[in-house]
């Protein structure tokens, strides 16, 4: 009986235990605070923990959180990432905390350096350390992060395959754990590979010496003494293959195809490289069209062309037929011009249709001259320069006049060449600011033309003549100040001139130097 009245007892008092936890559960603690939220807060203090090597002020310019604006979660994350992106922090963590006023936040940013690379070793290497840590951008000093050191190791495994050790391995053995001070690299090095020979097969339109010019791998005049290099490059090798293949689809054998054979003696040390070349069919021209002339008819432009219907096609030649089709219209003031070449092959028959696209572009006048001179007697230079030049602002751009007055320039032999580059004195152009300068005054890459050029790319130092080019039929102020030229005396602007009509034949052409 006793123990039935205890349980009854119990049965009675649960239902106001489990009450009297539940509320206890549903209510806080006496005495418990609610997380503090930044949100909606005002920033009063930015600070910064843990900078050593690092100053203040980088840090902070990398930072856009800022004391006065309304405290932003997206902000601040950005800021995280814009700091690791420095590569200079193993981590940034972001503390914030409640400011000296009601609704304000103090933001801190704690972070943590990269250690400084203290020291750089090699091991298993035969090859002087110094010539390999000229080879690598990791040195002394610099942050100690585990991207630097994978960087370098590639980079030393670069420099030893130019050099034809083609099978090193190159391990990290300190460099990127945190807790690394320096950088160590294992090396095993391998065999240094010569090219011995090198043969052609299957080639019976070239022969092998006229191929041997073609490819840069190849052996070394002095391979038998320890002089000789001539290293195996296998990327070179594979650059090579689709040289050749360039070499031939520019005689006409467009579906020339090339492999290659490498034959290693025991020790692999040398290597016989055998190209097996496939020539194919040669193609033929069918037909040859102009699409997008509207200044000359497509049979005026077709009568200068080299290549004509049922000649084999010949990649030098063309790029010559582009040249004298930018000169056509470069004498008359297109010198934007661009001129596409297409060769395209037929499905069924060694044939090919050669179409050339071009975009004429505006028709320009010379604007402004600037002439660069430095050194003695700036004025007097200034005036022999322009005295070389056949032309004014106000006249319609002839590419011919450029070339001629360049060639003046440098015959006169008083604008010394730079002596670092050899670069001599030369013309530039391009069009007046605002307009389209694609491909301004630069000598095309490939078989696309974009503007002329009478001296090749721009190059350091400036060049000694630069015009300024002006869309016929648009108003320009005319320059007055020193090292400009304005328009011709008693000029106020310039003439209108008419375009020669397209039958017109007699528009002359620099042959001499179309298609470079």
């Amino acid at each position: 009986m006793f123990r039935a009245c205890r349980v009854s007892a119990f049965a009675r008092l649960a239902p106001a235990l489990l009450l009297g936890c539940m509320l206890a559960v549903s209510s806080p603690l006496r005495g418990q605070e609610t997380p503090y939220s930044p949100a909606g807060s005002t920033v009063v203090d930015v600070r910064v923990l843990g900078n050593r090597a690092v100053s203040l002020a980088d840090i902070r310019g990398e930072l856009n959180t800022r004391v006065g604006q309304p405290f932003d979660g997206r902000t601040v994350n950005e800021d995280v990432r814009a700091l690791v992106a420095t590569r200079k922090f193993v981590d940034v963590q972001v503390r914030t905390r409640p400011g000296p006023q009601p609704g304000t936040v103090v933001v801190v940013f704690q972070v943590f350096e990269y250690p400084k690379v203290e020291y750089i070793h090699f091991l298993g290497n035969e090859v002087r350390d110094r010539s390999l840590k000229g080879a690598i951008d990791l040195k002394i000093g610099d942050h100690l992060d585990a991207f630097s050191v994978e960087s370098a190791r590639d980079a030393i495994v670069a420099f030893y395959k130019e050099r034809g050790y083609n099978k090193v391995r190159v391990d990290i053995r300190e460099g990127t754990s945190p807790s690394d001070r320096g950088a160590v690299f294992v090396i095993s090095e391998g065999p240094q590979q010569q090219i011995w020979d090198i043969d052609f097969i299957g080639n019976s339109i070239v022969s092998d010496g006229r191929l041997k010019t073609q490819v840069q791998a190849k052996p070394s005049p002095f391979r038998y003494t320890p002089f000789g290099k001539g290293y195996v490059n296998l990327k070179q090798i594979d650059a090579d293959v689709e040289k050749i293949e360039s070499y031939y689809r520019d005689l006409g054998y467009m579906l020339a195809r090339v492999g290659r054979e490498l034959k290693y003696n025991e020790d692999e040390t040398r290597l016989a490289i055998t190209y097996v070349i496939d020539e194919g069919p040669r193609f033929r021209i069918r037909n040859v069209a102009i699409r997008g002339t509207r200044v000359f008819s497509e049979q005026r432009l077709a009568s200068v062309l080299d290549l004509k219907s049922g000649a084999f096609f010949d990649g030098p030649a063309m790029r010559k037929d582009v040249g004298k089709l930018s000169d056509i219209y470069g004498a008359v003031g297109y010198v934007m011009v661009d001129v596409n070449p297409s060769p395209r092959t037929l499905p069924s028959t060694p044939e090919i249709d050669l179409v050339y696209d071009i975009d004429e572009g505006k028709r320009y006048r010379v604007g402004r001259i600037d002439v660069n001179i430095d050194g003695d007697d700036p004025h007097t230079r200034l005036s022999v320069a322009l005295n070389r030049l056949s032309f004014r602002p106000g006249d319609i751009v002839d590419i011919r006049k450029i070339r001629d007055s360049e060639r003046r320039l440098r015959a006169s032999g008083l604008f010394a060449s730079d002596p670092i580059t050899g670069q001599q004195p030369r013309i530039v152009y391009e069009p007046r600011s605002g307009e389209s300068a694609a491909g301004i005054a630069r000598q095309p890459r490939g078989p696309a033309v974009r503007g002329q050029s009478p001296d090749g790319p721009p190059r350091t130092p400036p060049p000694l003549v630069q015009l300024e080019l002006v869309p016929d039929g648009q108003p320009y102020p005319w320059p007055t100040r020193p090292g400009q030229v304005g328009p011709h005396p008693g000029r106020t602007a310039p003439p209108q001139l008419q375009l020669p009509p397209p039958q017109v034949q007699s528009i002359p052409h620099d042959h001499g130097r179309a298609g470079r």
